[in-house]
C-alpha cells in the first residue's frame, strides 16, 4: 500500500506530534511504502525506509500538488490543519485518516476558518485521536465515532538504569516550556519541598517561550541552587538524565483562554519505562497516561501544597517509589507501546469508512 503522510510537524522538529507520526509511520514502512509530505527541512535517518517529499510554502495548493505526483492508496492527515485537511478531502474524496490531537482543532475553533475547518473535520474518515478524554470532547463539538489510538514508547530505549541513582534526590520535568505544563506550580512547590528535604534537586529539560518567566521565578523564589535548566537535550543523551532523577514530575493544566491542553504527555511513558514514578496533572490527555496509585499519581492543577505532598510521600517510601516504577515499566512493555500503536493504525488504514 502506498501511503502519504501531510503534516507541517515532523521530526527533526521536536514534541509529541512530531514523535507520534514518526514512530508510528517508521513502524507501517516495515510493510507499506510511506512517503512524508512536509515543509519540514532535515534528513530521515538512514535506518529507516520512509520517503520524504519536501512542500516549499506548506499550503494547500503545493500538498494537492504533490498528492497528484504521488498517487498514494491512502491518505493520512497528521493533524487537523485546514492546509492538509481541504487537499487531502479534495484527493481522496473524503477518505482520508486525520488525527486530532488536541491544540489543533481546539484553536481552530477561534479562527476565521471554523466552520470550514469543521466541515473538513467532520468528513475524515476515520478520525483518530489520541484518548477517550480527547474524543468526548470532539463528540461535544459535533466529530462524532471518533478512534482512540494510545500513544506509546520505545522500552528497548527507555530503560531502568542498573543501579538506582544515589540521593540526593532528583526532581524532573522534560518537556516544551510552555505556560501549560505547569512548571511554575513546581517551582511554588520547591521552597515546601526544601524545608523537608533540604538537598533536593531540580532538573528542567526542555525549551520554550515560557522559559524567561520560570527563570524569573526562580531567581524571586531563591531556588537558584536547586534548580537547573539543561535546555534541548539530545536523544541519544535523554536516557542518562532519566537515570539520574527519583520522580518525574509535570502537572499540567488546561488554559481554556488560550485552548492549550495538554493532549497526552508521552514524557511520562518515557520516565515510566525508566522505572520512574511519575506525578501530573490531573487534566486533559495526561489522566489516561498515569495510572493514579499504580504508576504514579495525579493532582489537582495548581495545587502547589497537594504537589509537595505527593512529592514526599514518594521520596519517604522507597518501596513504593520502586513499586510505581515497576508497574510504569510493565505497562510500557504490555501494552503502552509504539508497535502497540503501529499496530492498531495499520488496522484502520486497511479499512474505508463509509
Amino acid at each position: 500500500m502506498k501511503i502519504a503522510l501531510l503534516t507541517l510537524s515532523f521530526p527533526p522538529q521536536v514534541g509529541g506530534v512530531q514523535t507520534y507520526l514518526y514512530e508510528i509511520m517508521r513502524r507501517l514502512a516495515e510493510v507499506h511504502q510511506v512517503t512524508i509530505v512536509t515543509p519540514v527541512s532535515g534528513q530521515l535517518s538512514l535506518h529507516h525506509s520512509l520517503h520524504k517529499v519536501n512542500v516549499a510554502k506548506g499550503n494547500a495548493f503545493d500538498f494537492g500538488r504533490a498528492l497528484r505526483a504521488l498517487r498514494p492508496d491512502r491518505v493520512v492527515v497528521g493533524h487537523a490543519h485546514p492546509q492538509l485537511l481541504l487537499p487531502a478531502a479534495l484527493y481522496t474524496r473524503n477518505h482520508h485518516l486525520t488525527i486530532a490531537h488536541g491544540n489543533d482543532y481546539l484553536a481552530a475553533q477561534r479562527r476565521w476558518h471554523r466552520p470550514l475547518f469543521n466541515w473538513l473535520l467532520a468528513h475524515a474518515r476515520p478520525l483518530i485521536t489520541h484518548t477517550w478524554a480527547n474524543a468526548q470532547r470532539l463528540n461535544e463539538l459535533g466529530f462524532a465515532g471518533a478512534r482512540v489510538i494510545y500513544p506509546g514508547t520505545d522500552p528497548g530505549r527507555f530503560t531502568p538504569p542498573v543501579v538506582a541513582p544515589p540521593f540526593p534526590p532528583v526532581l524532573l520535568t522534560v518537556g516544551r516550556l510552555v505556560s501549560r505544563k505547569g512548571i511554575d506550580t513546581v517551582l511554588q512547590a520547591l521552597p515546601l519541598l526544601l524545608r523537608r528535604v533540604p538537598d533536593l534537586q531540580y532538573i528542567i529539560v526542555g525549551d520554550g517561550p515560557d522559559r524567561p518567566r520560570l527563570q524569573t521565578l526562580v531567581q524571586t523564589l531563591d531556588l537558584q541552587k536547586a534548580v537547573s535548566f539543561r535546555g534541548e537535550v539530545p536523544g541519544a543523551q535523554l536516557l542518562a538524565i532519566y537515570h539520574q532523577a527519583h520522580i518525574f514530575i509535570m502537572p499540567v493544566r488546561e488554559e481554556q483562554q488560550a485552548a492549550s491542553v495538554e493532549g497526552f504527555g508521552i514524557v511520562y511513558l518515557e520516565a515510566g519505562a525508566c522505572g520512574l514514578p511519575v506525578i501530573a496533572g490531573r487534566s486533559g490527555g495526561a489522566v489516561e497516561a498515569v495510572r493514579d496509585g499504580e504508576t504514579g499519581y495525579l493532582v489537582e492543577p495548581g495545587d502547589p501544597e497537594a504537589l509537595a505532598q505527593k512529592v514526599l510521600t514518594l521520596l519517604q517510601n522507597t518501596t513504593l517509589r520502586q513499586q510505581m516504577g515497576q508497574n510504569g515499566r510493565r505497562w510500557v512493555e504490555t501494552e503502552m507501546n509504539w508497535d502497540r500503536a503501529a499496530e492498531q493504525f495499520s488496522h484502520l488504514l486497511g479499512r474505508k469508512s463509509p
